[in-house]
């Protein structure tokens, strides 16, 4: 079951009926419930999976822990600070211990689903140079709805717990709860417990303001799913299927088109569950801050899918920028008297690649998403090292930075760069990708634009009119969200007002949306990681 199917909608419905029928403080366990039941529509072998995810994080989390409660009961019967410092120590030990069992075993479970199927060839091959009959499968491994989302939130909560951020969930169900609820677990955010496991906790009133601010934010992000990327969708496709060459200007187009496609996708997906969230008074965490509008690629992927990005700044970067090996490489740079520019790269090198390399892996497997993670390593190296250097580079040859068109060409050159990075993985293949860059470059053929060869790709001219113009109109409400949420300016309106505005997108995206033959509602593309 996916947002976009009206079983959801149905299923919604019922759960925020049964939710206010209940009393305030047994509602939570109605989200329970209805979440349990809700992930069972995906088969019933995800729920061995998530269980044992949930339940041995749970224990491990409560049982560090405990180490930690004792540690603090010892220490403050001791007066000697040394004694305090050993105490200390000792309940890290033990607590790492546990840390690193859970997190090989949540980080492998994630990984035999993910990448097996990846080990396929070269495993029959060495089979077949063995000598050996039969083939090696990862077909029998049906991936659990929303692995990657629970199993990172899951990871987070246990370092938070061993860092002592957050204190451990006494309550297993109030743990499952964080980790399966429904509006979060087919596309994330990946939340973090100190944020939503403490929302859930809440006191969950009905608030009319609220519930129609959710329905409205509902309302826009089918528009974006329905009108904007899957209309698009279908061109792309048909583009980079095509049987017959291409020309390099439609290239370029379906280029851009794919830039809007998976982040009307994407955001449209996080809008319906943040809005569904909404009406019920829990808020999930913002995953998108307008991306485009950014300055720098460094600036983007802080505003583009926040919470994956959090997720590997606290819980790899960070880690590894402060470890002993990169202390000591810091330290190195200091005795050689390098200048600070080498100082500076030398230890960004190391955490910025591996952050990157594991983020592309994260997304898929195979070359293309090694190298989409080597890829934007390479920017954010040249950002963090050598950004400085090119603004004053900028400013000597006489450039205004501070003014609208040096902003206007630094927010095309980041989604240029982005673009660069689907270019990677849309198509499939890096040898594809290379072929699609060369006749793009080599072939131009403008004229392909204009002759009729363009509405031969998936959308005829009223379809393909209608996907610019939609196009506009989200382009033109994302600019005007940038200074205020367009459902705060609306909620100062007069009532009717509000209501023909939320109806006309109703009607858009009944009208507009795209149901034909060959439809699949099932298509979300961030449900794949």
């Amino acid at each position: 079951m996916t947002y976009i199917e009206l079983t959801f909608l149905l299923f919604l419905l019922v759960t925020i009926g049964l939710f206010y029928l209940f009393p305030v403080k047994h509602r939570w366990i109605v989200l329970l419930i209805m979440s349990v039941l809700f992930y069972g529509f995906s088969g019933v072998r995800g729920y061995i999976w998530i269980l044992i995810t949930s339940l041995s994080v749970w224990l491990g989390g409560r049982r560090m822990g405990r180490i930690y409660t004792k540690m603090a009961e010892e220490q403050a019967s001791c007066t000697e600070r040394k004694q305090k410092k050993i105490l200390k120590a000792a309940a890290k030990a033990r607590c790492r211990s546990v840390l690193l069992a859970l997190l090989i075993l949540n980080i492998g479970v994630l990984c035999v689903f993910k990448y097996t199927h990846f080990l396929e060839h070269p495993v029959n091959l060495l089979l077949t140079r063995l000598g050996r009959q039969g083939s090696f499968s990862a077909a029998f491994l049906i991936m659990p709805l929303g692995i990657s989302y629970y199993t990172f939130s899951a990871v987070g909560y246990l370092l938070d717990v061993y860092w002592q951020r957050v204190e451990y969930e006494k309550n297993y169900a109030r743990f499952l709860l964080f980790e399966i609820y429904f509006l979060h677990i087919l596309q994330g955010p990946i939340e973090r417990y100190g944020s939503l496991g403490q929302r859930l906790k809440g006191t969950f009133r009905f608030d009319y303001e609220r519930a129609c601010q959710g329905v409205q934010l509902m309302v826009w992000g089918f528009f974006k799913k329905l009108v904007i990327a899957d209309r698009l969708n279908l061109f792309i496709n048909a583009v980079y299927g095509s049987e017959y060459p291409v020309s390099g200007a439609i290239y370029w187009l379906t280029i851009l088109f794919d830039v809007v496609f998976i982040y009307a996708d994407f955001s449209g997906c996080m809008d319906i569950a943040r809005g569904a969230s909404e009406i019920m008074g829990i808020e999930m965490d913002l995953n998108f801050n307008h991306p485009f509008s950014s300055k720098s690629i460094v600036e983007f992927w802080r505003r583009w899918h926040m919470s994956l990005g959090g997720w590997f700044r606290d819980y790899v970067y960070y880690p590894l920028s402060t470890s002993k090996r990169v202390k000591n490489i810091s330290r190195w740079c200091a005795k050689k008297q390098l200048s600070k520019g080498a100082a500076r790269g030398l230890v960004t090198v190391i955490p910025v690649f591996v952050t990157w390399v594991l983020t592309g892996l994260w997304h898929g497997t195979g070359l293309p998403y090694v190298a989409w993670g080597i890829y934007y390593a390479c920017w954010i190296f040249i950002s963090v090292v050598f950004g400085e250097g090119m603004h004053q580079f900028a400013v000597s040859r006489g450039i205004r930075t501070e003014a609208a068109s040096w902003k206007l060409f630094q927010m095309a050159r980041t989604t240029l760069i982005f673009a660069g990075g689907r270019l990677l993985t849309r198509p499939g293949s890096l040898g594809f990708s290379w072929r699609i860059i060369k006749r793009a470059v080599r072939h131009p053929q403008v004229w392909a634009l204009f002759d009729g060869t363009l509405y031969t790709y998936g959308l005829d001219w009223k379809n393909f009119i209608l996907a610019i113009a939609s196009i506009a109109v989200f382009g033109a409400v994302s600019t005007m969200q940038i200074k205020q949420p367009l459902r705060k300016t609306l909620a100062v309106q007069n009532l009717a007002f509000r209501w023909a505005v939320c109806l006309l997108g109703v009607l858009a995206v009944i009208i507009f949306g795209i149901y034909g033959p060959g439809y699949d509602a099932a298509s979300f593309v961030y449900m794949e990681y």
